[in-house]
């Protein structure tokens, strides 16, 4: 069996048109679908059955990968009802260029959450900011694979069990 770890993220924004366009100035995203609207018993469905449900949501895609961008409506005396599920951490970026990166994410209108840019073994460079709603997105100048292959070179102690 194939898995892939990116296929998309669903992110919860509260103003779906500017996160989207955020992701789209800031790390060369493009629309994939635009905000679509979703009521009626399909939509509390999809987020458990939740009555009342409202959402849009969108797909923003990049060289490789897509996030899926969602927006939840009033809906009655609930705003909101879906809580967003914690857990996550960070959403990692692989970009060619960090700086050139942190600048237009800066330029977007989102944030530094580290304060300069990291230097680190094995070679690469990291930093991690913020979208307009909060969510911390890492952007890294490294393949997984190749930060992997780096990190048990480095120790390893690091390699997968066997």
């Amino acid at each position: 069996m194939r898995v892939s770890a990116n296929h998309h993220p669903g992110i919860r924004v509260s103003d779906i048109e500017r996160s989207a366009q955020f992701y789209i100035d800031a790390l060369g995203g493009h629309w994939q679908t635009s905000p679509m609207l979703y009521e009626g018993p399909d939509a509390e469905m999809v987020m458990g059955g939740t009555p009342n449900t409202r959402f849009k949501v969108c797909h923003i895609g990049f060289d490789e990968g897509t996030i899926e961008l969602f927006q939840f409506l009033p809906s009655g005396p609930v705003d909101n009802p879906i809580p967003a599920q914690g857990g996550i951490i960070h959403y990692a970026f692989h970009v060619d260029d960090v700086p050139a990166a942190l600048e237009r994410v800066e330029r977007a209108g989102g944030k530094r959450y580290w304060p300069e840019i990291r230097d680190m073994d094995p070679g690469f460079q990291v930093i991690y900011v913020t979208d307009p709603d909060g969510h911390v997105l890492e952007l890294i100048d490294i393949s997984i694979e190749d930060l992997v292959q780096g990190l048990v070179e480095l120790d390893p102690a690091n390699a997968p069990p066997a």
